[in-house]
């Protein structure tokens, strides 16, 4: 990797924080020559592999004099990081130090900014939080909007699923890991799941009632169960995923490869979201901050799907999307359904 000389730094620098990231505005002038997004953002490329693993962060030991931490705001003469999709430049310390991040953007507390503490221990910033969705209530009109997200494709879903929202213990209690959904199918020994029917904040916390909901056994998708407090892109996202999941046990999908079944489900969630582009609630396409922040916040869920290091996940969503783009939707779900392998 490349490490940014220190007036590099700052010419990238204001170049994010003049831009809007807007997916219309994919270039900004600095210094009198053109910067082109792809060049700024060049270490998103999945193909070029970083010890960290991680696509979004750079990393560099150079001594420096003018460098200054967004989070602690003093001088950074050591080991520095940089989310380069906000544009956060921060000791590397931070990451470790208990400094709250969030969940779901993955921003760094900056200043006095007021994060939310999850009942489960999770933060999320306030830009995450204004979206956030938290109770059942919230979750019923993403559910209708991804169903007709479906319907539109032709794959509209007929069959009952109970959605239900659970916090992180929950979800790695019956899941083995920290994952933002599960699609619960008739062969589980799941029997019960304990969700959260309300929450209540209380000054900078979140607290939740629990409910428990018995499944019902003998049906091909028993539940889906999705991580509650994450914003409406991010969960639509993920419910899409796992929708996706269930559409295929339903039909009758079965015995395929883990990065074939993964990859399509992370297609329509990349689908879900490219379609908030052009379906998006009003308060998406105004020019508030709000708005703005939202625009990038989708932009950053898809550069994450596109950009993951995961086998199963990212490999296999890159071989599906290629699929999808070169033979279409319909013909790579039926090729699937016969040999269980993508198109070639």
């Amino acid at each position: 990797m490349e490490f940014p000389q220190i007036d590099e730094v700052e010419e990238l620098a204001q170049a994010l924080d003049e831009s809007t990231l807007s997916s219309t505005d994919l270039s900004t002038s600095t210094g009198g020559r053109e910067l082109k997004w792809w060049k700024l953002f060049k270490e998103l490329n999945p193909f070029v592999h970083t010890s960290k693993g991680n696509s979004w962060w750079r990393k560099s030991s150079k001594r420096c004099n003018i460098l200054v931490c967004d989070v602690c705001e003093e001088q950074i003469c050591s080991v520095w990081l940089r989310c380069t999709y906000w544009g956060q430049i921060f000791c590397k310390r931070h990451t470790s130090d208990g400094t709250p991040q969030c969940c779901s953007c993955s921003r760094f507390k900056i200043g006095d900014m007021k994060y939310i503490t999850l009942n489960d221990g999770r933060k999320l910033c306030p830009d995450c939080r204004n979206t956030a969705v938290l109770d059942p209530k919230d979750c019923k009109p993403l559910l209708d909007e991804v169903h007709r997200f479906f319907k539109g494709l032709n794959m509209k879903i007929r069959y009952y699923i109970p959605i239900l929202l659970v916090d992180q213990k929950e979800m790695i209690g019956n899941d083995d890991k920290s994952s933002l959904g599960l699609t619960v199918y008739e062969k589980s020994k799941l029997d019960s799941v304990t969700y959260v029917s309300r929450s209540i904040q209380k000054g900078e916390n979140i607290e939740v009632v629990k409910e428990v909901e018995h499944l019902v056994p003998g049906r091909k998708v028993k539940a889906m169960l999705l991580l509650y407090g994450f914003p409406k892109l991010a969960l639509g996202a993920t419910l899409a995923h796992e929708m996706m999941h269930a559409w295929m046990q339903i039909q009758g999908y079965r015995g395929l490869a883990l990065n074939i079944a993964e990859g399509i489900c992370e297609v329509m969630a990349h689908k879900w979201l490219e379609w908030q582009s052009f379906t998006g609630d009003d308060f998406m396409n105004g020019a508030s901050e709000t708005a703005q922040f939202l625009r990038n916040l989708k932009e950053f869920l898809k550069d994450g799907i596109e950009k993951s290091y995961s086998e199963a996940y990212g490999h296999g969503f890159r071989e599906a999307k290629w699929a999808v783009e070169r033979y279409g939707l319909r013909y790579t779900l039926d090729h699937i359904a016969q040999t269980r392998k993508l198109p070639e």
